[in-house]
Formats: C-alpha cells, structure tokens, sequence
C-alpha cells in the first residue's frame, strides 16, 4: 500500500471540521495528512492500519491520529460486493495541530490536552467506560451549532485526555522513519504483505522487491520499523484473525489456517502474546460484549 498524501483544507472561520460519511464501505486508501483526525466507527467492522500497528475495529471504535501518520479502514471484503446489503458508517473530525497557538496550551488547565496532541504522533486508541460517554459527545457535533458547538468540541478533547484508559498504536521507530516523501520501499512491502496475508509469505519475494538480499532487507526492515519482518507479518495475521474470531462461521482451527499460519499451536501461541488473550477466550469476551 503506497501512503498517500491527502490535500485537506479547512474553513478559515473554523476551529475544526466534523462529517458524517454513511457509504458502502470506507475508502480503500493507506493515506496521511498534515492535520489531526478523531475518528468513531458508528457502522462496520474490519482491520485498521495505523502506522506499523493493525488491528481489528467494529462499532464504537474511536481513534486519535497525529499530522502525517498514514491510516486506513479496512473493511472486509463483503463491503466491497454491491450485493452485500453491508453499509459503512463513521463521524470524523479534522483539526489544525497549531489550532491554539502555542501560549494557548501552557495554559492553566489545558496541559493534558496539550500532552494528548503530542501523543497523537503515535495514532491513540480509546477504551474504558468513558468512551461510550465520549461519543455520545462526538455524535452531537454534526448538529451543534456556533459556541455550543466549539464547547461541546473542547470538552472532547478534554474527555480523551484525561481517560486513563487508552493505547498507543504506531511504534517510536515507525513514526520516527516515516517520511513522507521517500516510502515507496516500505509501501512495496506492506502491499505485498497485504496482498498474500493468507498464504504463503516469502521472505526472498519480499527482498526482491527491493533488489536487497535477504540479510539487507532484514536490516532495512528493522531500521524503519524497529521490527522484525517476520513480526510484522504475525501481527498483520493476527489482526486478521480478531476480525474472523467476531463470527462463529469458522472454529479457531480453521482460522488458524485461514490467516496463513501453518500450525495452530504456533498460531494460539503467538495470538495470545499479541493480544494477552487465547483465541477462544477472544471469541468468548466478544461474543459476550456484544450480547
């Protein structure tokens, strides 16, 4: 996936810009912006790509991005088949990072949130019970109006920063790699990875990609993202398998297999160091939640 760079322009008269986009599916686009973006997930599930960290998302997902972070909504590939009957759905809200200036954020009362938007470099994924009372919020913005409405907004951010129930999601070495202007070998890589994730990943396919052999990929790959290849693929697998383990079509042993992963006692294994939990216990907490 090659990031793309996104032109967004902001009313002048305004302190942030709110949407709701209700469509098929979402935009099929691994891209990146020099503005912060707060994004609720009101229809849909799939797999979200912030920076170097995939992960599953489903309704009520709420996420925090920096300027130039690249990003992207996945959803399954259901979503994308006209007759389907899925929908997509979500409330999104760009903001300049110097909205305030910086005497504005030293001020008294404001220094979490100044902390928050620093944070935010590394994509902020919010959780606890506080989230639900964040976006009901949120979901207030696109028919608030004047003052109200920029309150309404700051008590937001306000909200995020002080919910201690949060976590980051891009790596220290991705966001410090990153560049805009010079990705394209990284994107060759991730498109690979995305396109094969249920088969069989070579790691010479991936070299030759690039014209490296394999032991100068593999330094290459590490020095960007502070990750091995191999790490990056399991994570990548693992993402996917949260998205199968939300339907019961599939027992965990099929998905083992359905996400590319050859052994299902390496597969329970490298699941539950990911995610702190077992597959089956995955499912169960989901299945529960959703009740």
């Amino acid at each position: 996936m090659k990031a793309i760079s996104q032109k967004i322009t902001l009313p002048s008269n305004k302190a942030f810009e709110v949407r709701k986009d209700e469509l098929p599916h979402f935009y099929n686009s691994w891209h990146f912006h020099d503005q912060i973006e707060l994004t609720l997930i009101l229809k849909s599930d799939g797999i979200r790509f912030i920076g170097d960290h995939i992960d599953q998302f489903s309704v009520g997902d709420l996420v925090l991005i920096g300027p130039n972070l690249p990003h992207l909504w996945q959803n399954e590939a259901s979503y994308y088949q006209n007759t389907s009957g899925n929908h997509a759905a979500a409330i999104i809200i760009h903001f300049e990072p110097e909205l305030w200036g910086s005497r504005f954020l030293t001020l008294e009362g404001i220094k979490s949130v100044d902390d928050l938007l620093k944070k935010a470099k590394y994509g902020i994924r919010i959780d606890g019970p506080a989230r639900t009372e964040i976006a009901v919020k949120i979901e207030k913005l696109p028919h608030t109006e004047g003052f109200e409405k920029l309150m309404l907004f700051f008590e937001v951010l306000n909200d995020i920063a002080t919910n201690t129930e949060h976590q980051l999601l891009a790596t220290s070495g991705f966001v410090k790699s990153f560049n805009k202007g010079n990705d394209e070998r990284l994107d060759k890589v991730y498109e690979y990875v995305m396109e094969h994730l249920t088969e069989n990943i070579n790691l010479d396919e991936a070299a030759n990609l690039l014209n490296l052999s394999k032991s100068a990929f593999c330094r290459f790959f590490k020095k960007k993202t502070r990750k091995t290849f191999s790490q990056f693929v399991k994570e990548a697998r693992i993402g996917y398998a949260c998205k199968l383990l939300q339907s019961n079509d599939l027992s965990t042993s099929q998905i083992c297999y359905e996400c590319g992963f050859d052994s299902f006692t390496y597969f329970s294994r490298s699941f539950k160091n990911i995610t702190g939990k077992t597959p089956t216990l995955y499912r169960n907490q989901y299945n529960f939640d959703t009740v």
